[in-house]
């Protein structure tokens, strides 16, 4: 094989801007995923799900179903638009964790994969950053010039 072409498919240091760019389809997937696909259905079923919303970890099926739904609209939201992303992804992670190993802890694993993906995203992102197409980036960058 080529070993031009050989560099170029085992590349690891991939350019700043690939980085970013990733991670803004990572964040913004899985923040979008989340916001639409379970926190804005909650959201709109709020009166059915919040009177019968499960109390996993002991603090009653009210405040669970508000913690989620602040987790998954809010904090989802911040995440996909990169605003205060480390902060956002708190309760994400939270939301997850319990969802994975209390809620779905004694299902096949096939039940819990989805779960464990968006935990796994949430905890890279945490440790990443949300990159440089964010609005936290633009933020930063504004405060510290002055």
């Amino acid at each position: 094989m080529n070993n031009r072409i050989l560099r170029i498919i085992t590349q690891t240091n991939e350019a700043d801007w690939a980085r970013s760019a990733g991670l803004f389809l990572i964040r913004f997937s899985f923040g979008a995923m989340m916001l639409f696909g379970h926190g804005w259905p909650k959201w709109l079923s709020y009166s059915i799900i919040s009177v019968s919303f499960p109390d996993p970890i002991g603090i009653g099926g009210s405040a669970s179903f508000y913690l989620v739904l602040f987790a998954e609209v809010i904090s989802a939201f911040l995440v996909t638009i990169g605003l205060f992303t480390r902060l956002a992804l708190v309760p994400l992670i939270v939301a997850m964790g319990v969802a994975l190993f209390i809620v779905h802890g004694a299902d096949p694993f096939a039940v819990k994969e989805l779960a464990l993906a968006y935990l796994l995203v949430y905890i890279m992102l945490i440790l990443t950053g949300p990159g440089k197409i964010s609005l936290d980036y633009y933020l930063n960058k504004k405060l510290t010039r002055k």
